[in-house]
């Protein structure tokens, strides 16, 4: 069992090969499967809220998820509950799931699913006080079958309560989508690790409390070569702020001065998007950074200057729409001679005069580059420069941008986003923060998963608020570009949670969570969670 660890699909049935290669058949994992679910199901029947004869109902499919669920009956009606199996596709079809279903205790009553309400099989649901789904595993995607769809209103309207075999049915495990019949569980009994598609939304709201069990998969089957050699390590950031800040924040000397903290270079901002470059800058500034320049056209410096007293600025030569050209390059290489990191993209906007600006700073930048939104989006043309680049390059594309980067259509990211993100930052040797309601960082040889955050993210301004935290400690530390990413993922992510602890969601805005960063940094700080 591995609970710090994220496998994908492909993953986990790699591992239950190479188990069975060493010695491990499908029949025992499921038999252990089967013991660990009925004692889940075992633990809820005693809650105070359960009948005093409780009555469990388990709904099989024909693949090994089922078979798990077959096993557990055989547990359960061991255990003198009262426990009734209904085959929703009919007869068992796997080895493993046959050899259970032929090995049920012969005092358990199979029903068999049709489709017709008036059938005992949907009056097993009313009158159970817990069902088990045990219908789908981690192979399913797509939609519920029409067929089907009367067995998944009756669960999710009628069940009590919903524990899930492994992952809840309808659910994706891959993707994280789940469709409006995926069934809500109140716990899922995952086997050996979590799967990639129950953190991600909105997959994670079907799974309930999630138990990660272990099942005997050995060791070898998960860290041995050819299984994981090469392949994405993936975990979810799950650390407290006392954690975050003792595993994270690096301490300030005292006789430190501003070069120590580090200079960055922001070129962003355009006449149409003007706030985009005072909100990045504003977060690097809070995050700690020592010196922030803004690159950016006259009329951005006119609107900015008055209120970020601590930056300087650099104007920039514009276009007659007032977005940045190419010749600006000089003059932003002879200002990253000193500097630590270079955000470039927030505000910028996209023109072919934008593309060769983006394009050639990757090119000739000394420095790591943190490239954001029309910095993303002016790269496409010429995306193979990424091949050519000096230096550190992380990238922070929203699902849109994510799928202009890899020329396809932001539905099909969204079926396999880690698939994508981490395609991308294989390929071109660059570190991808794929941004949604959770955030995938993805460098070459691992991915996390980071969970914090909430709705009041969703709205304009987060974005940059994220790239220039991920600058200013790119800036300040000599830190792995992910380590970085990682921090500024959650500190933006548990600003907004504790902001909204006391305000509404719908309310809080970009300049807000800055205002608030140097109270939940002094949280870090002093171990205080």
């Amino acid at each position: 069992m591995i609970k710090d660890r994220i496998l994908t699909v492909e993953q986990m049935k790699a591992c239950e090969k190479r188990s069975e290669e060493l010695g491990f058949p499908a029949s025992e994992l499921m038999a252990n499967a089967g013991k660990v679910l009925a004692s889940h199901v075992i633990s809820e029947t005693r809650r105070e809220d359960q009948p005093d004869t409780p009555e469990v109902v388990i709904l099989a499919g024909k693949g090994n998820n089922g078979g798990d669920g077959l096993v557990a009956a055989n547990f359960l009606n061991k255990a003198g509950i009262s426990t009734k199996i209904v085959l929703c596709c009919g007869k068992p079809a796997t080895p493993a799931a046959i050899n259970a279903y032929d090995s049920l205790n012969k005092d358990i009553d199979v029903l068999f699913y049709d489709g017709d309400n008036s059938h005992p099989w949907a009056a097993a649901i009313d009158d159970a006080s817990l069902v088990v789904d045990a219908i789908f595993g981690t192979g399913f995607t797509g939609e519920i079958e029409r067929d089907l769809q009367p067995l998944f209103i009756k669960l999710n309207t009628y069940a009590r309560r919903v524990i899930a075999c492994d992952i809840p049915s309808g659910v994706d495990a891959r993707s994280g989508q789940a469709g409006v019949l995926a069934v809500q569980a109140d716990i899922t009994v995952t086997m050996h690790a979590k799967k990639l598609g129950m953190l991600l939304s909105p997959a994670k709201y079907f799974c309930g409390y999630i138990r990660v069990e272990d099942i005997g998969i050995p060791a070898a089957a998960t860290t041995g070569d050819p299984i994981m050699a090469n392949e994405i390590y993936s975990k979810a950031c799950m650390l407290n702020n006392q954690q975050l800040g003792a595993k994270f924040l690096t301490s300030r000397k005292p006789w430190a001065h501003k070069g120590t903290f580090g200079k960055l270079v922001c070129v962003c901002g355009s006449k149409r998007y003007i706030g985009a470059a005072g909100i990045s800058a504003s977060a690097a500034m809070r995050m700690g950074v020592g010196l922030v320049e803004i690159c950016t056209p006259g009329k951005v410096i006119d609107s900015l200057s008055a209120n970020l007293y601590e930056c300087i600025f650099n104007e920039m030569k514009t276009d007659e729409n007032g977005f940045m050209t190419s010749e600006n390059v000089p003059s932003i290489l002879d200002s990253l001679k000193d500097a630590k990191a270079l955000l470039l993209g927030c505000g910028l906007g996209n023109t072919p005069e934008t593309q060769k600006l983006v394009a050639e700073l990757i090119e000739k930048s000394p420095v790591p580059v943190i490239l954001d939104a029309d910095g993303i989006n002016s790269l496409v043309p010429n995306i193979d420069v990424l091949l050519k680049k000096q230096s550190t390059v992380i990238l922070t594309p929203h699902p849109g941008e994510l799928a202009r980067l890899c020329g396809v259509s932001q539905d099909e990211v969204l079926t396999d986003r880690l698939k994508y993100s981490y395609g991308f930052s294989k390929k071109y040797g660059v570190t991808v923060v794929s941004k949604s309601s959770e955030t995938i960082v993805c460098c070459a040889d691992r991915t996390e998963i980071v969970t914090a955050g909430n709705t009041a993210l969703s709205k304009g301004g987060s974005g940059d608020l994220l790239a220039g935290l991920i600058a200013s400690l790119t800036a300040q530390t000599k830190r792995s570009s992910l380590i970085n990413c990682i921090l500024a993922c959650m500190v933006l992510g548990r600003c907004a949670e504790e902001l909204c602890a006391k305000r509404s969601e719908r309310g809080i805005l970009a300049r807000d969570i800055v205002a608030y960063l140097p109270f939940f940094l002094k949280h870090l700080e002093g171990g205080e969670d």
